[in-house]
């Protein structure tokens, strides 16, 4: 097995060399969300549906108010 060939571009976007036909792919997922300004809420837990911890939590919110 050989080693992977991955390095990144200067726009940012990471590249993986497929062995087989020495073509360069893109990466996609690795650091996807770093330029993203999406605020996480600490104790959301990504294992479970997002959508409905966001609408409980939000739920609990307007029940404060």
């Amino acid at each position: 097995m050989t080693k992977a060939d991955l390095k990144q571009e200067p726009t940012g976007k990471w590249m993986l060399r497929d062995p087989r036909t020495g073509h360069y792919i893109e990466l996609r997922g690795a650091n996807s969300m770093k330029p993203s300004d999406l605020p996480l809420q600490k104790g959301l837990d990504l294992t479970k549906p997002i959508a409905a911890q966001a609408l409980s939590s939000g739920q609990a919110k307007n029940k404060t108010r």
